[in-house]
């Protein structure tokens, strides 16, 4: 009894454990961060003999103080980062002769030579040069630990977020969108909290997913979106059909940098699932001194653009409103989007109705945000603790997102030669949703189609009940790594150990007496996700002979990915209230875990003469649990090389600097947990369990592997003014992921996935940056980048063709994916419509990617930067439009053909306009449309507020800024609904993009202050 009482006392024990690891971010921990936080803030002691060395670091043309220059005192492991005021600290400096040096991303760094006195403080200030190309800036995506950019030979992004982003994006997604060549971002709803597709350089499969790795300070977090908000069975569609992104749980002002690499020949030491790219974001840390506080208060709105006609170009027949208030050029939702509500005194309004009583009353979807930090520190500890909240409306009735983010970042010098770093952040992510998409059960779809919606009524009191559901989902996401750097002469050693989680709840209710489910349908779901990393580097730098150095870099990886999902379902309830699932009549369970393991080992050694010439060779060889067991391990190799040509004795300095690279390597991206393996479902037969036949099964299954070679340059010129950074790409993935048909005789019908096929992408790339004038009242800087990709399909190695949704399909020859269907052949006649069955529309990925952006610095330090992007031959599937001809709606982008056709006759239609708009002609083929499209993706301006009004609140110096995002667009004119960044019913983790009836993206306008005490 005794005994049983203590095994019961201990198991008690390990789950309280447990849960107290699980709830993380309930508080205790961030607790003793801050008290961490506080401690550390005490200065060092200095010892008797010590001196300091301080000053301020400005831009040379404009005199701004520049923050996070890495000051250091070179070959002794002592430095520290300038502030936002540019002031820095280098304490407990013993006496002697210095080579001080200054260096920061985008200036070109600066070396002074200091003498410190015994127990002496030294003044030493900085005038930074802006540097079109930083052959000397530190990166480490993509390489064997930190390089110098002259060192490596292939393309990487750098993004210094500080530097380059003036107004407060909405979202990492909205941070990175338009700014790095080569790169589509797109978004799929108006969905709170919802997450965009990331395609570096098109698509490298057609079977697996697409987006790049994302790395935080070094720890892999999941690229893929959250679990969708739906119940295990009936219809799929029963959801706001949109997942948040793992991004999301980032504060954007809590980000230092972003380093992309976008191909396989950067990214084969990441291995096996490294084809599709890597993002890297490493977050803020601390510097010595005293603690600075920083504030943040935003405030802004949402507003929906116009996503239908015009109301004017309605045919006769046709009233101004719908009977709910709804026009055209919303496709008759806005009386329910915020923002575009019809007003108190419109004679459509009905009693209960919300409505737009003027006086600001319904300006748009309210956002808030408020955020705090801190950083500061010692030589030994050095903080950055930081603290966010967010309160953003949506645009839908329901939608609603709170957030709250915690991130303490803490690095520790507890010897001179052993560093700890020790990053983690935490999420609470409540979000509320509108039933959306294609969902016969949602507000959207039914307002779309009016009075052929499934109630054959349009009036607001009919469609309301509508928002009558409850879809909910919270998410606590942690994100923690530490990193022990250890140096001994020549010899580097790195330890990391990163822990991503993230748990997700999902409720969705439709309650008893719900418009569509009378008795009312319960689940609710609980994921969760998460990554255990363990990576080792070690590193030998030495001289061989004839001038040749070496730094030869080894190490090893271990990912641990986890997915478990338990849901419980219940419907038919016995009468109204707020139900559990158990007080349903009808009960049922579901419960999936997954776990993937990919280790492997690597080494590289990159060679450098001169410091102007460098070869890397490498190799990465990977396990995978999701290979076949007859597969063995994959292999990656790599090579690349630089030259710093404008270090030649031939070169004139008038001619600029120039460096010239080209990269050759392999990557790859594993098959599904379970293809590999044969399998079989639990299905009731008679009354009784039976298995059946579910996956065939291949046991010499391994990873896709894409191979790429790049070349390129990048150079600075006229005076340093003008950056230019051109690359050339060319991958190819072999051993594809296809599907394959198998012999019916062995019983399993689905058909298995094999390597058997190939497809290829190539392309350029090209970024220009110019500074057209600089001095210390004005300056105005120009920019921008451009993408060419295409794709193709060179083998599906015997396999069929085949599709993979949204009219996408998978053919030799075509791009990747194609749009492939029926088409009108006589598309301008007026005659009856010529049908050309599987005609080729196009890639479904957009092959043109164009930006722009300016800055221009004005008097006071006022700054105004401007940022646009265009997106262009890509073809997708309008589905709200061919849902709804399909079932005789009168469809707001047929307004001007119904108009033609009442006023001069059917005779007058075009062949297209036939096909598109009248039932008797239609099919859902006629609703693929060019993709194209052109958006101002953000203006701001940022004015600093006068020093005497900062004074006033006891802070240093504050700005306020103004900002307006997505708030212009352009698409192509046969895009006559919605907008080609609507997705479809899964989000944004989709293969083939394509619209279901969601409300498209929002505009942004935000106001935003900023103090610093």
């Amino acid at each position: 009894m005794f005994t049983t009482r203590i095994r019961k006392e201990y198991a008690n024990m390990r789950i309280r454990f447990t849960d107290t690891i699980r709830s993380f971010g309930s508080g205790a921990l961030w607790v003793g961060a801050i008290a961490l936080a506080a401690a550390a803030a005490a200065p060092d002691p200095v010892h008797a003999q010590d001196g300091s060395i301080t000053g301020r670091v400005t831009d040379a043309a404009s005199q701004r103080p520049v923050s996070s220059v890495q000051v250091h005192l070179v070959g002794t492991g002592m430095g520290t980062l300038s502030r936002d005021n540019g002031r820095y600290v280098i304490l407990n400096v013993p006496a002697g002769d210095y080579t001080l040096r200054a260096e920061r991303i985008g200036y070109t760094a600066v070396e002074m030579q200091v003498t410190v006195g015994e127990g002496g403080t030294l003044l030493q200030d900085f005038e930074l040069a802006q540097q079109a190309l930083g052959l000397d800036e530190i990166v480490v995506t993509g390489t064997a630990g930190a390089a110098r950019r002259r060192e490596v030979g292939n393309s990487i992004t750098q993004l210094n977020v500080e530097e380059e982003v003036i107004g407060p994006p909405v979202n990492v997604d909205a941070l990175l969108q338009a700014r790095v060549p080569g790169m589509s971002l797109t978004q799929s709803s108006a969905s709170s909290g919802g997450g965009a597709m990331i395609r570096l350089r098109g698509n490298v499969s057609m079977t697996q997913s697409n987006q790049p790795l994302i790395y935080v300070d070094g720890v892999r977090v999941r690229s893929e979106g959250f679990a969708k908000n739906v119940p295990p069975i009936g219809y799929s569609g029963r959801s706001n059909n949109d997942v948040s992104s793992p991004l999301n749980s980032i504060n954007p002002q809590d980000i230092e940098r972003v380093e992309v690499i976008k191909g396989a020949a950067a990214t084969t030491l990441y291995g096996t699932e490294a084809s599709a790219g890597v993002i890297q974001i490493f977050t803020k840390r601390g510097s010595v001194g005293k603690a600075t506080w920083t504030g943040q208060l935003e405030q802004g709105l949402a507003r929906n653009l116009p996503f239908g006609p015009d109301p004017s170009l309605r045919p006769p027949s046709e009233n101004p409103t719908s009977l709910s208030g709804g026009r055209s050029d919303f496709l008759f939702i806005n009386p329910w989007l915020r923002g575009h509500k019809p007003g108190c005194d419109d004679d459509i309004v009905v009693e209960g109705q919300p409505c737009d009583s003027g006086l600001f009353d319904d300006l748009g979807a309210q956002q808030q945000k408020y955020a705090l930090n801190v950083g500061g520190g010692g030589e030994d500890v050095r903080y950055f603790v930081s603290g966010s909240y967010y309160n953003d409306d949506g645009v839908l009735p329901n939608d609603n997102e709170k957030k709250v983010i915690l991130r303490g970042n803490f690095t520790f010098n507890p010897l001179d030669n052993l560093q700890l770093q020790w990053n983690s952040s935490y999420t609470n992510d409540d979000l509320s949703h509108t039933a959306g998409g294609n969902n016969a059960h949602g507000m959207t779809l039914n307002t779309f189609r009016r009075d052929r919606n499934y109630l054959n009524d349009e009036s607001f009191n009919a469609i309301n009940p509508f928002l009558n559901q409850e879809i909910t989902t919270q998410i606590d996401h942690v994100i923690t790594g530490l990193t022990a750097t250890h140096t001994m002469g020549m010899i580097t050693n790195r330890l990391s150990l990163g822990y991503d989680l993230a748990q997700q709840d999902n409720r969705n209710l439709r309650p008893f007496g719900f418009i569509r489910a009378p008795t009312g349908i319960l689940s609710t779901s609980r994921f969760e996700f998460s990554t255990l990393t363990v990576d080792y580097l070690g590193s030998v730098n030495f001289d061989l002979p004839m001038g040749v150095g070496s730094a030869l870099s080894f190490g090893g990886q271990s990912v641990t990915e986890r997915r478990e999902l338990t849901t419980a379902y219940g419907d038919n309830f016995p009468g109204p209230g707020d139900p559990d699932v158990d007080n349903a009549g009808n009960t049922l369970g579901f419960e999936d875990r997954t776990r993937v393991v990919n280790a492997g080992v690597f080494v590289s050694n990159r060679f450098d003469l001169e410091n102007k010439y460098f070869l890397e060779v490498g190799v990465r060889v990977d396990g995978n649990s999701a290979f076949g067991s007859d597969f063995g391990f994959q292999t990656y190799p790599k090579i690349n090389g630089s030259y710093i040509i404008s270090d030649e004795d031939f070169w004139n300095e008038d001619w600029g600097s120039v460096k010239l690279r080209a990269a050759w390597g392999q990557a790859g991206r594993a098959p599904g947990a379970f293809d590999a393996v044969r399998t079989f479902a639990a299905q009731g037969w008679g009354g009784v369990p039976a298995f059946l036949p579910s996956n065939v099964g291949n046991a010499e299954i391994g990873p896709e592997t894409t191979s790429e070679i790049e070349a390129g340059f990048e150079g600075s010129f006229i005076d340093n003014r003008l950056a230019v950074d051109f690359t050339y790409f060319m991958q190819t993935t072999f051993d594809a992921l296809f599907s394959v048909r198998q012999t019916p005789s062995l019983g399993f019908t689905s058909s298995q996935l094999a390597n058997v096929g190939e497809l290829e992408n190539n392309g350029l790339e090209l970024g220009l940056n110019y500074s057209i004038f600089r001095n210390d009242t004005w300056s105005w800087d120009v920019g921008g980048t451009l993408s060419l990709t295409d794709s193709e399909i060179i083998s599906l190695g015997g396999a069929p063709e085949f599709s993979i949704g949204g009219f996408g399909w998978v053919v030799e020859g075509q791009p990747a994916p194609v749009i492939r269907a029926d088409r009108v052949s006589n598309p301008d006649a007026h005659a009856d419509p010529i049908i050309v069955q599987d005609s080729v529309f196009g890639p479904n990925q957009a092959t043109t990617i164009a930006g722009f952006h300016t800055t221009v610095g004005l008097p006071y330090g006022v700054l105004v930067t401007a940022r646009g992007e265009y997106q262009g031959g890509a073809w997708m599937l309008n589905g709200p439009q061919a849902a709804a001809t399909r079932r005789s709606v009168r469809w707001a982008g047929c307004f001007e053909a119904y108009n033609t056709e009442e006023t001069q006759g059917y005779e007058a239609l075009t062949a297209e306009e036939r096909a598109r708009c009248d039932v008797a002609w239609y099919q859902s083929d006629f609703a693929i449309q060019p993709a194209d499209f052109f958006k101002i993706r953000e203006v701001s301006a940022q004015a600093p507020l006068p020093d005497s009004w900062a004074s006033m609140v006891g802070a240093a110096r504050a700005n306020v800024t103004l900002s307006a995002r997505n708030f212009f667009r352009w698409v192509d004119p046969l895009m006559r609904t919605l907008d080609p960044e609507v997705g479809g019913n899964v989000g944004y983790n989709t293969r083939v993009r394509s619209m279901s009836e969601h409300v498209p993206p929002p505009a942004f306008y935000t106001i935003s202050m900023q103090v610093v005490f």
